[in-house]
């Protein structure tokens, strides 16, 4: 099963596609795709889990299957400036160092969030410089941002 959405991930004026995607022999045993391509079809961001693994054993038939891919398409756009200062991060949220975290809040650039686990969210930043996506950190899903 797949679901595509367009977005505008790197500027408001760009056209992105979100496209995710369940593979395997049944529901219950899909792995999920979640991709980003920019306007030429160029992969920009991906990422990829066991789907029981990452959000439960929810997937009993194709329905359930069809809307969680559906809300799974819908990412959450934002800067950022708009994630926790280095200080309120937990322990395990980033992979990035602190000055590296630091220097890419306050650049404020364009992120997006997208579920990765069970309220659960991933949310990575368009880097210009290097024309391509990159995570920032993980985050609750029912999070505010900051």
């Amino acid at each position: 099963m797949e679901v595509t959405r367009d977005v505008s991930f790197t500027s408001p004026s760009a056209r992105e596609t979100v496209i995710v995607r369940a593979l395997g022999p049944s529901c219950d045993e899909a792995v999920g795709v979640y991709a980003i391509h920019d306007a030429e079809g160029r992969p920009i961001w991906s990422w990829s889990a066991p789907l029981p693994r990452a959000f439960g054993h929810v997937f009993e038939n194709n329905n359930a299957m069809q809307e969680f891919l559906q809300r799974w398409a819908q990412p959450k756009l934002s800067t950022t400036q708009t994630a926790p200062e280095w200080s309120l991060l937990q322990s395990g949220q980033t992979t990035l160092d602190r000055l590296t975290y630091q220097d890419i809040r306050a650049r404020n650039l364009p992120m997006l969030c997208h579920f990765s686990g069970t309220a659960r969210e991933m949310c990575v930043f368009w880097e210009p410089a290097a024309g391509g996506a990159g995570q920032f950190y993980e985050r609750d899903a029912e999070e505010t941002e900051q």
